[in-house]
C-alpha cells in the first residue's frame, strides 16, 4: 500500500465512524424490549385478525422519539407484540418499557362482500393496470371497512393503555364495547 493510501485509509475511518455515529448506523441502541402479549375481546367474543399497536415516547438518548410496536389477533384474539424501529434490523420480542397508549385496528370488506371477492376484485384491478395503465371506475375495488368504533382506532381518543415493565408478566386483555 502507498503513503498516500494509508493515510487516506486512516482519515477516512474516523470520518466513517462520525458518520455512522450521526446517522444512527449499527447497534448502538438502547432500546430495550420486554415478552408483551395479550388478548383483544370485542362484544364479550375473542377478535381475530385485528392489528394491536403499543405506541409510546423514546425515553433514552439515541431513541427514536415515538416507538411502536406491533401484534396481530389470532382466532382465539390472542397477540404477541414485536418492535421495529430500524427497518434494517430484525425486529424486538415485545414491548418497550413504559406507559403505551393502545389502539386496535380491524378492516373489512365492505358489506355484502367476501374476502374472497375483494381479492378476484383486486386481482382484475391490477391486471386492467398493468395493461391500460388506467383503471376505469366501475373496476376500482372497494376500500376495506373499519369494524372497531374509531374510538378505537385513534391514539388521541383511544382509552385503552398499557403499563409494559422489566419485572412484570405484560400479558394484558383489552375487552372493547
Amino acid at each position: 500500500m502507498s503513503k498516500f493510501s494509508s493515510l487516506t485509509l486512516y482519515a477516512m475511518v474516523p470520518c466513517c465512524l462520525a458518520i455512522c455515529a450521526a446517522l444512527g448506523c449499527g447497534s448502538g441502541t438502547t432500546l430495550k424490549a420486554y415478552p408483551t402479549t395479550g388478548t383483544v375481546n370485542y362484544k364479550g367474543k375473542p377478535l381475530d385478525n385485528a392489528t394491536v399497536n403499543f405506541i409510546t415516547a423514546g425515553k433514552g438518548e439515541g431513541q427514536p422519539s415515538t416507538v411502536i410496536g406491533l401484534g396481530t389477533t389470532d382466532k382465539d384474539g390472542k397477540f404477541r407484540i414485536q418492535t421495529n424501529y430500524d427497518p434494517t434490523s430484525m425486529p424486538l420480542d415485545g414491548a418497550v418499557e413504559g406507559k403505551h397508549q393502545v389502539t386496535i385496528h380491524k378492516y373489512i370488506p365492505p358489506k355484502g362482500m367476501t374476502e374472497e371477492d375483494l381479492a378476484a376484485m383486486q386481482a382484475k384491478e391490477t391486471k386492467i393496470m398493468e395493461e391500460k395503465g388506467i383503471v376505469p371506475p366501475g373496476d376500482i375495488t372497494p376500500s376495506r371497512i373499519p369494524f372497531l368504533p374509531p374510538k378505537y382506532q385513534n391514539p388521541v381518543m383511544s382509552e385503552l393503555s398499557a403499563d409494559v415493565t422489566r419485572a412484570g408478566k405484560n400479558d394484558f386483555t383489552f375487552d372493547l364495547k
